[in-house]
């Protein structure tokens, strides 16, 4: 699938400033959009490949063939998650990943917000030592 956007040509032009970007490799590339496609978020894609993200979206920004490749790759990695089962469904609604990371403003996601918020504040009061905190 992704072989074909990712021939022999150069992946992007080369930068004036600033360090390189070290993601330069078609095989490191391939393996990327693999993982994503296959339902792994951007973030760990890219933990998995050891890199950060930021040479991930600066080769997106300079290469258009790759920002199309990455597009497919995370609408086929959406479909895997939702298929995947209802634990790691990150784009339903009602869910505190959909509130937190897609900034749904939608009843049920600022609900499961404010759950989880709710469950993190418990959580850390029962693990601090300090009296004030638990009382209140």
């Amino acid at each position: 699938m992704t072989a074909l956007l990712l021939d022999a040509r150069p992946l992007a032009e080369p930068r004036r400033r600033g360090r390189p970007s070290v993601l330069t490799r078609p095989e490191q590339i391939e393996q990327l959009l693999t993982d994503i496609s296959a339902g792994a978020t951007i973030a760990e894609a890219t933990a998995f490949a050891g890199l950060s993200r930021t040479p991930l979206y600066c080769l997106r920004r300079a290469d258009a063939r790759f920002a199309a490749a990455l597009e497919q790759a995370l609408r086929a990695g959406r479909q895997a998650r939702r298929a995947a089962g209802p634990g790691l469904q990150v784009d339903e609604h009602g869910t505190e990943a959909r509130y937190t990371k897609l900034r749904c403003p939608c009843a049920p996601c600022r609900a499961a917000g404010s759950r989880a918020r709710a469950r993190r504040r418990a959580a850390a009061r029962e693990m601090s030592n300090c009296p004030a905190a638990t009382a209140a």
